[in-house]
């Protein structure tokens, strides 16, 4: 089985994807704490989504596995 050899962009991209989604799911616990329930559970949403973000090319090669 053949791996798709993957450019220094993608790899950088899915790094910051990550790292935002952490950092903003943190904040948005951060702010659910503090009494702000709706900026942190869309922080905590948003972070979620920008993690599942560096998985993307992951995810792209699945549903096209998956479509054959």
């Amino acid at each position: 089985m053949s791996q798709k050899k993957r450019s220094t962009g993608e790899l950088i991209s899915t790094i910051v994807f990550f790292l935002f989604g952490l950092w903003l799911i943190q904040e948005g616990i951060n702010r659910y704490n503090l009494g702000d329930h709706v900026t942190g559970l869309v922080g905590i949403i948003g972070g979620c989504l920008s993690a599942l973000a560096a998985f993307r090319f992951k995810i792209q090669n699945i549903w096209e596995n998956r479509r054959k």
